[in-house]
């Protein structure tokens, strides 16, 4: 147990990790944003502010998760995990959903950007940022068998592909001038997070669930 508590203590630097470059690469989205005028990159922002909302639940449960079993939960706070991916997985939905109607709209009413070369200088930065701490999470959230981080890094590895498609929308639109394959894009992959948001509530679902006693258990108890 002590052991364990040790290894929890030790996962929520990596979650304060995730938080800071959540922060990091929000501001510099924003940035990208306001040099292009694009919608496009304003709703890669908006992904952004999820990623924030989810590594701060994700350092706090940790933090739960780090506390010794007590009278009211006498094996632990672990399961707290389970909570804190499922809201992740909500917050990926809720993001995804929130990106197809930011697409429908440019494809409805197409945006002329502007400084385009300088937003996609900024949003490169920003998702190299995104794809190391993500590929660092997953590694220390498999290794520690950590759901939490695991579901965060997952989270932020979706904001790298939702950003990857929103630099290479912007670029087409760059050399052709057709505004509305931003949108198309960005569509796509957002069917792809909506995808990876669903799994993580359906395995968060299926942990809460084993806390339950097999059936056969249960009938010799009765």
């Amino acid at each position: 147990m002590k052991s364990d508590m040790l290894n929890r203590a030790f996962l929520v630097r990596f979650a304060y990790l995730s938080l800071g470059a959540s922060i990091i690469t929000m501001a510099i989205k924003f940035v990208a944003f306001v040099v292009t005028d694009s919608v496009g990159l304003l709703s890669d922002v908006l992904e952004s502010l999820v990623n924030l909302l989810g590594a701060l639940i994700a350092l706090s449960m940790l933090i739960v998760a780090a506390k010794p079993a007590d009278e009211k939960h006498a094996y632990g706070h672990s399961k707290a995990e389970y909570f804190s991916s499922g809201i992740e997985g909500l917050l990926i939905i809720i993001a995804a959903l929130g990106i197809i109607g930011t697409a429908l709209k440019r494809l409805i009413h197409p945006v002329e950007l502007k400084y385009l070369e300088r937003g996609i200088l900024f949003s490169l930065t920003a998702t190299l940022i995104n794809l190391v701490v993500a590929l660092i999470l997953l590694r220390v959230g498999k290794q520690y068998q950590s759901i939490t981080l695991e579901a965060n890094g997952r989270h932020l590895l979706s904001d790298v592909w939702t950003t990857g498609g929103v630099i290479v929308g912007v670029s087409i639109v760059s050399f052709t001038g057709w505004s509305r394959i931003d949108p198309l894009i960005a569509a796509v992959l957002a069917a792809n997070i909506l995808l990876s948001g669903i799994k993580l509530v359906r395995r968060s679902v299926a942990g809460f669930m084993a806390e339950a006693l097999p059936l056969d258990d249960q009938k010799r108890i009765r």
